[in-house]
């Protein structure tokens, strides 16, 4: 188990916000306001990946959702408690699949791709969570919790292992809204495709009887491995407790997984699981759902060589996550202008050569189009985290500094700051480190040195009227990732997104 020190921030320092946060609970149906267990504290658990291959942007999606839950609950004061999932074996033998087509061993196998999902997560600027909560660290927890659904009637142990008896837990379905009693073999997904040796078909396995050579833990009912819901159940409630405040994943994790969970958790302990669910829609490619099962997908990778991490990320956070979004290279290219535009603003705002002691007229205008649009963009993460929308807020503001800023060169200290700090604040939840790495990124003084060098020669060759050589500096300096720009006021310009 990887432990990770609790990060810190200035938002965590005091109480948690007033601002009133509403969630639409996949349990419930309905949008509620967010009040957790414990003022000021949030006990959140998420679904992590299956470490049988390299993350694809359809997880990506959700991964980075998560990151902008916790960022924004921290940005409103609140001390998190964050545990993510690692799958590293499950019950659905897709591991065991890939180690059979691969020459290395299981161990290798899940230790490779466990460090692939946390590179990656990096490359996306998404924060490590608290702990990282690895399934096959936890197998006595696992143990012990089927030991406890065992003791109070909830479990039976057949020839191939220990099941879950549905029939006895009278809320099964809350969640996706199945009827039990309607269950066909197959209907389960990735559990109830294998032919188990259960009363019921609903019915789903916590401890599964190994075959020769497969992976095996000791248990009271002979060697074998975990189910693939019992170590979210197990994991959870040794780090946050019994009741959690916050969890969820995708949307595919609603059944079984998470309904399988709820069952478990309620069942062993006799309290809620999880007071307010969360589930990400799919996202699209070429018309269907990602997946590593049908072959239908993008890894981050692949798509990194094509478009920055920043241009991603705003892109997978441009549809409210309870919609569905479908990956075009049209409406990336729309979110790689914004970054762009973005980058354009705070180059101009940290180019201004600032000198007024008191702001003008316009200045005062503009600060309170600001607080505005502070107000707009933390409105729409309030409700439901609409990313969409607080999105479209704080790139409607962008244009508005940028039609302001084309008016005038010299604006005062403080406008400066209070434009420059709400754009770190903002930027810092939807991007989160990249903001720092990738958008507002301050060139090396050598380096704008000799930027300024070649757009100085630029001139003379534009003044002799020597065009041709002229645009070949442009060209060059654009091959190196620098945009240009002529403007009235004299040249701008600024490190432009990857293309």
């Amino acid at each position: 188990m990887t432990q990770l020190a609790r990060r810190t921030n200035s938002h965590q320092q005091g109480k948690s916000s007033d601002k009133q946060l509403r969630i639409f609970n996949s349990l419930t149906k309905r949008k509620e306001q967010f009040v957790p267990l414990e003022s000021g504290k949030v006990r959140m658990y998420t679904c992590g990946l299956t470490v049988n291959y390299l993350m694809h942007i359809g997880h990506a999606r959700t991964y980075i959702f998560w990151d902008i839950v916790e960022r924004f609950l921290r940005y409103l004061n609140y001390e998190v408690s964050h545990v993510s999932n690692v799958t590293d074996i499950s019950v659905d033998d897709n591991i065991l699949k890939r180690v059979s087509t691969n020459d290395q061993t299981f161990q290798q196998l899940v230790t490779r791709y466990t460090q692939d999902y946390y590179h990656d997560r990096h490359l996306l600027g998404i924060a490590d969570p608290y702990t990282y909560a690895i399934a096959t660290q936890h197998i006595q927890e696992m143990i012990e919790l089927i030991q406890r659904l065992l003791d109070r009637g909830f479990a039976y142990e057949a020839d191939d292992g220990v099941y879950f008896r549905i029939d006895v837990f009278p809320k099964y379905g809350q969640l996706s809204g199945i009827d039990p009693n309607t269950l066909q073999a197959g209907a389960g997904g990735r559990i109830d495709k294998d032919e188990y040796d259960k009363e019921t078909v609903g019915d789903f396995v916590l401890w599964k009887r190994t075959k020769p050579s497969e992976p095996f833990w000791y248990s009271p009912w002979g060697p074998g491995r975990p189910g693939w819901h019992i170590e979210c159940s197990a994991m959870s409630a040794k780090y946050l407790g019994q009741t959690i405040d916050v969890s969820g994943g995708g949307e595919d994790n609603i059944f079984p997984h998470h309904e399988n969970s709820i069952a478990q958790s309620e069942a062993a302990n006799g309290t809620p699981y999880v007071r307010y669910w969360m589930h990400v829609r799919h996202l699209q490619l070429d018309g269907e759902k990602m997946s590593k099962s049908t072959g239908n997908f993008l890894t981050v990778r692949e798509t990194l060589n094509q478009y920055s991490a920043a241009t991603l990320r705003l892109f997978l956070l441009s549809t409210h996550y309870r919609k569905p979004l479908r990956f075009k290279d049209t409406t990336i290219h729309r979110s790689q202008r914004r970054i762009d535009r973005l980058r354009q603003v705070l180059s101009r705002l940290q180019a201004i050569n600032e000198g007024k002691a008191k702001p003008s007229h316009a200045e005062k205008q503009i600060l309170s189009s600001l607080q505005e649009a502070k107000q707009s963009f933390e409105s729409a993460l309030l409700d439901d985290f609409n990313t969409g929308r607080a999105i479209n807020h704080l790139f409607r503001f962008v244009n508005l500094v940028h039609s302001f800023l084309d008016t005038r060169n010299n604006i005062a200290n403080n406008t400066v700051r209070d434009l420059l700090t709400f754009f770190e604040s903002v930027g810092s939840v939807l991007f989160g480190d990249l903001y720092t790495r990738e958008i507002d990124v301050k060139p090396d003084p050598v380096v704008s040195r000799l930027v300024g060098l070649l757009l100085q020669e630029r001139e003379q060759y534009r003044h002799q009227h020597q065009y041709q050589q002229a645009d070949r500096i442009r060209t060059v300096l654009s091959e190196l990732g620098f945009e240009i720009t002529d403007t009235k006021s004299g040249i701008r310009w600024w490190i432009k997104s990857k293309a």
